[in-house]
């Protein structure tokens, strides 16, 4: 069995409806559909979503909310229309409507996915299985014992079925919502609950590119990573999965597929455990980065020997509020990284406490610092790897503030000038795609 999700964009219209049961009837197996609520198109330039949030807005503000029902409205029955649709939808919006005064944020938000959910069951013939029956919240918590039983009652009875994703209920039946992006932790618990085969996480992309397009033209797809470097990716930028989103598959070693409804043929990126990646020839998996770091270093002689001294500058930093990352620069030194837009206003303040209390012989400053992450399994196999590129980088005049790799990670990240970030990854991606590493030991 594969459960495949269905992002905004891919239900925006009747157009990409047809896409979908196109996909959905090329292959059986897909016998679980999760929508998202209908996203943005080349008519509609806002989601339904952020309507239902602006309805909201509207009616907290005493405004009025029947302009901007009006066009939610519409847009839900124009689908219906276009696609010749046997449901009746107004009764459904007679109701969200009849609500309006007394619904909660979660109820009204979850409106869109609902709709969506009710129009593709019924275009594609399958059991509309309302989330609030079967992904269960016990507070905050997702109940997952629960909600196993009754989404496996529910498919006892329904061979294939279409969920809405981004809400289901807590234990009273009341709408509990998930944060935004929500669809996807959706399709990923329930292919975990379903000891899915593949989890299929349909886009507007054609999978993962390994650099950003806008910075390396024709940047080569990833065709197979593993959810190690997938996680690395995201937490560098590369915005795919939510955390979230990726840890149900991840525990059960479900596969997830990354694809595109417009592009369907174009093939994608498999994400999978590590153990069931075959080696390729690809150096690096992916590059990704982020831009405007500040980096605050430490030093005091035989700062290894005095613990203390780094226990008193953390808890500096966190009177602060500062989140940070950090990692030893020396013996007798360490850095700092942190958000520049964290720490702007309070840099000076955070430089005299810590000049004044924590007995420290200096403390330097770097502004203006961009990150840049390669990732691959590779490099924790064969480190010499990070050397070479270091000595690209500075074969091409790029001044590398520090780099950061573990002796067992699977990612080294390198700090740059803002100003040379693009050129950076450019020069990584073309090291990655057209050097020799053969006589790289490993």
């Amino acid at each position: 069995m594969k459960v495949a999700k269905f992002g905004g964009s891919s239900v925006a219209d009747s157009d990409q409806f047809r896409k979908v049961k196109a996909i959905a009837n090329s292959d059986l197996d897909r016998k679980v559909i999760v929508v998202s609520a209908a996203g943005k198109s080349s008519a509609e330039p806002v989601k339904v979503t952020d309507l239902l949030i602006q309805l909201e807005d509207a009616k907290s503000n005493g405004t009025d909310c029947q302009r901007i029902f009006d066009h939610i409205s519409d847009r839900v029955l124009k689908i219906r229309d276009e696609l010749n649709l046997d449901v009746n939808i107004e009764n459904d919006l007679k109701e969200i409507y009849s609500k309006l005064d007394s619904c909660s944020h979660d109820y009204l938000v979850s409106r869109g996915e609902y709709l969506t959910g009710k129009l593709m069951a019924a275009y594609l013939g399958y059991y509309f299985a309302d989330a609030k029956d079967f992904m269960i919240f016990d507070r905050e918590n997702f109940d997952y014992q629960a909600s196993a039983k009754r989404i496996k009652a529910i498919m006892a009875d329904h061979e294939y079925i279409v969920a809405p994703g981004f809400y289901g209920a807590n234990e009273d039946g009341s709408i509990h919502l998930m944060p935004r992006g929500g669809s996807d932790i959706s399709g990923s618990i329930l292919a975990s609950l379903l000891n899915a085969s593949l989890y299929e996480n349909w886009t507007d992309v054609s999978g993962i590119l390994m650099a950003d397009p806008r910075i390396v033209n024709h940047s080569k797809k990833i065709d197979v990573l593993t959810y190690d470097e997938l996680q690395e990716l995201s937490y560098m930028g590369i915005g795919v999965f939510q955390e979230e989103a990726v840890r149900p598959v991840r525990v059960k070693q479900i596969p997830t597929k990354i694809l595109n409804t417009n592009h369907p043929e174009d093939g994608g990126t498999l994400v999978v455990d590590s153990a069931a990646k075959k080696s390729d020839n690809n150096i690096i998996t992916g590059i990704a980065g982020k831009k405007n770091y500040t980096v605050i270093t430490i030093k005091k002689y035989q700062l290894n020997k005095h613990i203390e001294v780094l226990q008193n500058v953390l808890s500096v930093l966190q009177k602060f509020h500062i989140s940070i990352n950090y990692v030893p620069s020396g013996m007798d030194s360490f850095s700092f990284l942190c958000r520049q837009s964290e720490v702007s206003n309070k840099l000076e303040a955070i430089l005299l406490k810590l000049r004044n209390t924590c007995g420290l012989d200096s403390v330097e400053v770097n502004r203006d610092i961009a990150l840049v992450a390669a990732v691959s399994l590779q490099l924790s196999k064969r480190p010499a790897i990070a050397g070479k590129i270091l000595d690209y980088l500075d074969n091409s005049l790029i001044n590398v503030r520090l780099v950061i790799q573990e002796g067992s990670d699977i990612k080294v990240v390198f700090g740059v000038s803002n100003e040379d970030y693009e050129k950076t990854i450019s020069k990584i991606y073309r090291e990655a795609m057209f050097r020799d590493y053969k006589r790289i030991p490993a």
